[in-house]
C-alpha cells in the first residue's frame, strides 16, 4: 500500500498530527482528500524523508530496519511484542492523550509520523493484521534490503558417553505389522482401530514398545507407525477388516533407504491424522473455531534441523532457546497467542506469550524426543537432554535416499528350523517369511520357526514347500540345515 492510500484510511485529525510531527506545514486542507495528498507528496521528497531520518530514534531505525526485511512487513501481534503497543484511539481523546509524546515504543513512534500502516493479508487463508512501510517510502529510506540472516546455531555440546540411536526400527516394525495382517484374520472395531486382543497380541512383537512404558497410547511409536503406514496406503479397512493397500505392492519394491525416506515424508507432510501439538504430553487441544497447521510447524522446524553440523551434539534447551528468541511464531503466522483453546494437565488454559515454553517449547521437545527420534532422524543422549542429526536425517532433509549396497545373506536357519532374520532383510523377503512360519521373538534379532502348520498356511495360499524352499536357498545363500531341507522336502512330496 502506498502512503496516499494509507492516508485515505486515516482521520483528517491524526493527519495534522502527523503533519505537524514532520515539521510540515499544509497548505491545501480545504478537504480531507486535498490535505492527505499533499502530505504524502511533501513527505516522500528525498530531502524531507533525510532530514527525518535524522531526527528519529535508533530504536526507530532498528524497527525500521526489521520490517525492510519483508515486502509484507510483519504480523501486528508480533510487531506489538516487539516493539510497543499501537494503540487505538479515538479522535475525541487524541488531543486530550497526545499518545505521540509519550510512545509506547519505537513502533507508536513511526505511526504518529506516518512512516507505517496496518493493512490485513491473506495467510493460508486467515486474514491476518501486518504492519508494514508504505510501499512508495521504502526506497527512499536509507536501509538497504537483507535476506532475514539465519539464526545464530547454538554452540555444540560433547558427545553424550551412551548415544541412542533407533536407526531403522520403525521400518522392521513396520514390516512385523504387516506380517501380522499377512497371517492374521484382522478384525476391525466400529471405529476403525485395532481390537485390543490383536493389539495385546502384536506389541511384544515390536522393539518400538521398549522404548516406550505406555506404547498403546496416543501420540507413541505404535500410534505413529499406524498412522505412517495408513497415510502411504499400505493398509486399509476393507469389510470390517485390516487388509493390504493398493500402494504396498509397489513400496515393497523399493531399497530400504527408500521406504524409510517414504515413513518420513508421510509424517513430514500429515495434516489430518497427526497432529504433533495435540499429541505433545501435557497438552489437551480442546475443540473451538480455532485450528493449527502442523505442516507449518514441522516445515519451520526441520528448516533449522537442517542448519546443524553433521554429527555434532546440541543441547536441547538450548535449540528451544534459539527458536524462541529468533522465530518464537514459528507455529502461530498471526502471532496471536490468546486463541487457541489449550490445557495443561491441570486444566489450566495457556493462553499468552507468556505459556510459550509450556506450548511452544514442549511440542519441540516433543518433536525431538518422539517421530524425528522413533524415525531415527536424530540420535539422543539416555534422558533426551542433547541431540544430533544423524545420517538418515541428513538423507531425509535432502531428499535422498542412498541405494542399498550389496550384503550377505538375509537371513540364518538353523537346525532346530528356527529362521533368524539379517538386519538388511527386506520387507518382501519378511513377510515371505511370515507366510510360513510362527513368530519366536524379536530381541536381538527378529525370529520366525518353520512349522507343519505354517507351511499348510503356505499352500493354501498357493505357495508349496518347493517354493519356499528355492526361497530359503536364496535367502541364505544355500546355507539350509540337511534335515531342514529333507523336511522340507518331503512336505513337498
Amino acid at each position: 500500500m502506498k502512503l496516499q492510500q494509507h492516508f485515505a484510511d486515516r482521520d483528517i485529525i491524526e493527519l495534522r498530527v502527523i503533519a505537524q510531527n514532520q515539521g510540515l506545514l499544509i497548505e491545501n486542507g480545504s478537504t480531507e482528500g486535498g490535505f492527505a495528498r499533499e502530505l504524502a507528496q511533501r513527505m516522500l521528497e528525498p530531502e524531507h524523508v533525510r532530514e527525518v531520518w535524522e531526527d528519529i530514534s535508533p530504536q526507530a531505525r532498528q524497527t525500521l530496519a526489521a520490517l525492510m526485511q519483508d515486502d509484507k512487513g510483519m504480523p501486528m501481534l508480533a510487531f506489538e511484542r516487539r516493539f510497543g503497543e499501537l494503540r487505538r484511539i479515538g479522535a475525541g481523546r487524541l488531543q486530550t492523550e497526545q499518545p505521540w509524546k509519550n510512545p509506547t515504543g519505537p513502533g507508536e513512534e513511526l505511526w504518529w509520523l506516518g512512516w507505517i500502516l496496518r493493512s490485513f493479508r491473506d495467510v493460508n487463508g486467515e486474514m491476518i493484521e501486518f504492519v508494514s512501510i508504505p510501499q512508495d517510502l521504502r526506497p527512499l529510506l536509507p536501509l538497504e534490503r537483507h535476506a532475514t540472516p539465519a539464526p545464530p546455531l547454538p554452540h555444540s555440546v560433547a558427545p553424550p558417553d551412551s548415544p541412542r540411536e533407533l536407526g531403522q526400527m520403525l521400518l522392521d516394525d513396520l514390516g512385523v505389522l504387516l506380517a501380522y495382517v499377512y497371517s492374521h484374520p484382522v478384525r476391525l472395531r466400529g471405529d476403525g482401530r485395532w481390537r485390543y486382543q490383536d493389539l495385546q497380541t502384536l506389541t511384544p512383537r515390536l522393539r518400538l514398545t521398549t522404548i516406550r512404558k505406555q506404547p498403546l497410547e496416543r501420540g507413541g511409536p505404535l500410534h505413529l507407525l499406524f498412522t505412517v503406514a495408513k497415510s502411504l496406503g499400505l493398509i486399509e479397512a476393507r469389510k470390517g477388516r485390516q487388509k493390504f493397500g493398493k500402494a504396498l505392492r509397489p513400496w515393497l519394491e523399493l531399497n530400504r533407504a527408500e521406504q524409510m525416506a517414504t515413513l518420513f515424508r508421510a509424517w513430514r507432510e500429515e495434516e489430518e491424522d497427526w497432529n504433533d501439538l495435540c499429541l505433545t504430553p501435557g497438552l489437551h487441544c480442546q475443540g473451538g473455531a480455532w485450528s493449527n497447521q502442523p505442516r507449518l510447524a514441522r516445515e519451520a522446524l526441520l528448516g533449522q534441523l537442517g542448519r546443524v553440523q553433521p554429527e555434532a551434539w546440541y543441547d536441547l534447551d538450548d535449540f528451544i532457546a534459539m527458536i524462541y528468541e529468533f522465530m518464537p511464531d514459528f507455529q502461530r503466522p498471526d502471532a496471536n497467542y490468546d486463541t487457541w483453546y489449550i490445557q495443561n494437565n491441570a486444566g489450566d488454559f495457556l493462553r499468552g506469550f507468556e505459556h510459550w515454553p509450556a506450548v511452544e517449547g514442549a511440542l519441540i521437545r516433543y518433536i525431538w524426543r518422539g517421530p524425528l527420534f522413533w524415525l531415527g532422524a536424530v540420535a539422543l543422549d539416555g534422558k533426551g537432554h542433547r541431540w544430533r542429526l544423524t545420517r538418515q536425517g541428513q538423507a531425509f532433509l535432502r531428499d535422498d535416499a542412498p541405494a542399498d549396497s550389496p550384503q550377505g545373506p538375509v537371513l540364518h536357519i538353523d537346525k532346530t528350523f528356527i529362521i533368524t532374520l539379517a538386519p538388511h532383510i527386506s520387507l518382501w523377503d519378511h513377510l515371505r517369511v511370515a507366510l510360513f512360519t510362527f513368530w519366536q521373538s524379536s530381541e536381538p534379532a527378529y525370529r520366525y520357526q518353520i512349522t507343519q502348520r505354517g507351511l499348510k498356511r503356505a499352500k493354501k495360499r498357493g505357495v508349496s514347500a518347493r517354493r519356499v524352499l528355492d526361497f530359503l536357498d536364496r535367502a541364505s545363500h544355500g546355507q539350509i540345515p540337511s534335515n531342514v531341507r529333507q523336511a522340507l522336502e518331503r512336505f513337498g512330496s
